[in-house]
């Protein structure tokens, strides 16, 4: 079925990127340059070519689905290590970088379609993509916010 709908290969990649983050903020602490080693991998298999790649070809989903889900690890490993700054920063880039390609996705942007040669996507099955990008993004924020509040209102921030 993910190879025939990018909406569930969108929210696959959340949820492999969120479950490895998850994991290696609870189980592992490690150096700052964790965090760059982690969003190698997941910022690369977002480009076009190599998108359509592991949406197409079982040998590219598994190193994708393995490498994010690492990239993800290595990133929540790494959360220990930096500022404040750091992380907000970071949030802000990734929803920049997922506007984007959901905005990309809205739009039916040949670079994501089936026009580039590569992808298994029609143009017209990527809009609900976007939009669905668009609500898993502003459910994140709406978390972020909470978490953020409630530690503020506890003292800890």
């Amino acid at each position: 079925m993910e190879f025939e709908s990018p909406v569930l290969y969108m929210l696959s990649h959340y949820a492999l990127i969120a479950s490895g983050s998850l994991l290696g903020y609870t189980l592992l602490r490690s150096a700052w340059y964790n965090l760059v080693l982690g969003i190698l991998p997941i910022t690369f298999w977002h480009l076009p070519v190599p998108f359509s790649l592991g949406a197409s070809f079982i040998q590219f989903r598994i190193l994708l689905e393995i490498s994010i889900f690492l990239g993800g690890f290595l990133l929540g490993s790494a959360l220990h290590s930096v500022a404040q700054w750091v992380k907000v920063t970071l949030f802000a880039l990734y929803m920049i970088g997922d506007t984007v390609l959901s905005i990309l996705f809205v739009i039916a942007s040949p670079l994501y379609s089936n026009r580039n040669g590569v992808s298994p996507y029609p143009p017209d099955s990527l809009p609900l993509a976007g939009i669905s990008m668009i609500v898993v993004m502003n459910l994140i924020l709406a978390g972020v916010i909470y978490i953020s509040f409630k530690t503020l209102l506890e003292g800890k921030l």
